[in-house]
């Protein structure tokens, strides 16, 4: 046995944090040997370590040392351009700072590559003139689908780039094609492993690293910012600690691109576990507005397997990624704009209110009828069209939506810059934001009638501008120093945790907001009732949880900072969803079950308070992209919510589910 016996207290722990977890290890034994004395029992000798039950003596119970890491060789850098978060958008941002001639550092929670939503695209899309594609039939089916709230000019920046951004991809490696799964010796006996295994020299995920390291940028792994610091108005670095060691870091930096998502509450089904709202929370707390929070859209998971995120991603992680586009032509913008709406409508809240039928794994995606429609695949009709579409090897279908409660709509939310930005900045000097969950350009609008594929593509392009952006200013700034004072009250933060002497776990504080959030009649089919119900849950976690969390180590440490982060955020869902009394894209109100252009053509704008309470505002959309407000309802809004004919006075919707032919 090694020196660090069971029973002898670990180096580096003080003795209240070593008592304090022995009893935390006594009340889970506790717990299980409870539960156990439900089940029969076969006689036993008590020995020295078990419980007597005839005395009533306690188990004693021995403590297992967590393992020590010690911290990185280093703990600070100074660098033109820190990026952080290290999926599509903070490689692009980094990669493209670089090529600009700045000094970068790239400081990631996980390893790029794999972390965050960055190792799950099963598909890419892209829009190229060459191939035909019409871009005033993109345009007015985006309007239509995103109900008349999307982004047209960022939505144009796409148009623009995303060509490029395809190709940028495909020469780092990340495109490469190989033979699915269903085509392969290993699908009759679904070899996972085998199949990685045959194609690692392909693998896409082990590429982004070295990518990264090979033109000089400087990657932090496993480094969980905290703060992003300021000297007077000016952008100078951020901290953060080290969650393997619990050490702090210190990046100074001229400029900072936050590149960092969104976020879920818990993952049940979606493998979005790391991104838990960290660059919304540090920008809300710099004074910044959050648009977009009332857009939900938390994916389908399986009630047969529901939280196996291998049952229902597993295709998505192993195979290649598709290529999409050129799906959306002058005479069917209008149908598949609607045909977007009615699956979010029809597929997500009607499904989801009348309940599940029985399942029990067997219904399986029919792989003939996938290779006939080639989701996303180009209507071109021209053979050097490479956009096939996706055909992903077939998988058991998801019947569940609840797989990442709490994340919205993809680019529906995140800091709002304004209707003149195009780069991500966000009027904080030397600051700027990139990619999905973070960015809250509204380019999607309150769903996501883009198809599939175009979020990778068009997080990669926000992250070349605005990494672009950042070494621009940085060439003409003067050197950055993060204030000491911001590296202490970092510090202090972390290490708050570590010495509460009671308070709460923050894994059962995250089971707790999951149990608040995650019911269908709080955030699918919303009503005042619901919401105020779970509003006021989540203050009492706000005001009477969260300042006692504790921890007993590194680990620990991020969870109780990232359930500050989800409480915050899952407040300012609640106060969006309510103070927008309508229903619009992926928010539907049952108790206003219909659209109302008059009040809330506009974005729901959070910011923080003077006195540190939570202010909405409304921003309206352009006039521009608004649509013809002269059409009648029933013309203008193809798609019927529940509850909203009758509300409107309107026919049931047609068959066909649209209005427009």
């Amino acid at each position: 046995m090694s020196e660090k016996r069971m029973g002898i207290t670990p180096e580096g722990m003080s003795r209240r944090a070593f008592l304090r977890t022995g009893g935390l290890a006594a009340g889970g034994l506790g717990m299980m040997a409870a539960l156990g004395g439900c089940a029969p029992q076969t006689a036993a000798t008590a020995s020295g370590s078990e419980a007597n039950a005839a005395t009533g003596e306690p188990r004693t119970t021995v403590e297992l040392p967590v393992p020590e890491v010690a911290a990185p060789d280093t703990t600070t850098y100074e660098c033109d351009v820190l990026v952080i978060g290290g999926g599509f958008a903070g490689l692009n941002a980094a990669m493209a700072a670089k090529e600009a001639g700045a000094s970068v550092v790239l400081v990631d929670k996980g390893c790029p590559g794999y972390s965050g939503l960055s190792p799950w695209p099963s598909s890419h899309r892209w829009f190229d003139p060459d191939m035909g594609d019409d871009a005033d039939a993109f345009k007015k089916s985006i309007m239509i689908g995103s109900e008349y709230v999307s982004n047209q000019d960022w939505y144009q920046m796409w148009i623009d780039h995303s060509k490029e951004a395809y190709e940028r991809l495909a020469g780092w490696g990340l495109m490469d094609r190989f033979d699915r799964c269903v085509d392969t010796e290993y699908w009759d006996d679904l070899d996972f492993q085998g199949y990685h295994e045959a194609n690692l020299d392909k693998d896409r995920h082990a590429r982004w690293l070295p990518l990264l390291e090979q033109n000089g940028i400087e990657v932090v792994g496993y480094t969980m910012v905290v703060d992003v610091a300021r000297d007077g108005d000016r952008v100078t670095g951020a901290v953060g600690f080290h969650v393997p060691s619990g050490a702090v870091m210190t990046f100074h930096a001229k400029s900072v691109v936050m590149a960092m998502g969104g976020g879920c509450y818990k993952p049940t089904g979606y493998p979005v576990g790391g991104d838990t709202f960290d660059g919304e929370y540090i920008a809300y707390n710099l004074g910044l507005p959050i648009v977009g929070k009332e857009y939900d859209d938390f994916h389908v998971t399986a009630s047969y397997a529901s939280g196996d995120s291998f049952v229902t991603n597993s295709w998505d992680w192993l195979e290649n990624i598709w290529l999409c586009g050129g799906d959306i032509t002058a005479d069917t913008a209008v149908s598949y704009a609607q045909t977007k709406e009615k699956t979010m409508v029809m597929g997500r809240v009607t499904s989801t209110i009348n309940g599940l039928a029985a399942n029990d794994g067997t219904n399986i995606e029919d792989q003939a009828a996938a290779d006939i429609g080639r989701r996303g695949g180009s209507l071109s009709g021209k053979d050097d069209d490479i956009r096939i579409g996706k055909m992903m090897s077939p998988k058991p279908k998801g019947d569940c939506y609840g797989a990442a409660v709490g994340m919205c709509s993809h680019f529906s939310s995140g800091v709002w810059c304004g209707f003149d930005d195009l780069e991500g900045a966000t009027g904080i000097p030397g600051l700027w934001v990139a990619g999905d969950g973070i960015n809250g350009c509204a380019v999607t609008g309150s769903a996501y009638p883009v198809g599939v594929g175009f979020t990778s593509n068009f997080t990669s392009i926000q992250g070349d501008i605005a990494g672009k952006a950042a070494a621009a200013y940085a060439a003409g700034a003067a050197e950055a120093k993060v204030p000491q004072e911001t590296i202490d009250a970092v510090t202090a933060e972390v290490e708050a945790p570590l010495v509460m002497e009671k308070g709460f776990s923050p894994d059962w504080a995250r089971d707790q907001l999951h149990a608040i959030m995650a019911p269908w009649w709080v955030l699918i089919s919303k009503s005042e009732e619901s919401l105020s119900a779970a509003l006021v849950q989540v203050q009492q976690m706000r005001d009477k949880v969260i300042p006692k969390l504790q921890a007993t180590n590194p680990h620990q440490q991020r969870l109780c900072l990232e359930m500050k982060h989800k409480v915050l955020s899952a407040e300012m869902k609640l106060r969006a969803s309510l103070e927008r009394k309508e229903s619009r894209g992926t928010n539907y109100r049952s108790d206003y079950p219909y659209r109302d252009d008059e009040s809330y053509l506009c974005y729901i704008a959070i910011t923080k308070g003077d006195d540190g309470s939570m202010v909405l505002d409304k921003i309206p959309v352009k006039d521009e992209w608004t649509g013809d407000r002269s059409e009648d309802y029933a013309t203008r809004y193809g798609v019927r919510f529940p509850g909203e004919a009758k509300a409107k006075g309107l026919p049931e919707e047609e068959s066909s589910g649209s209005w427009k032919k």
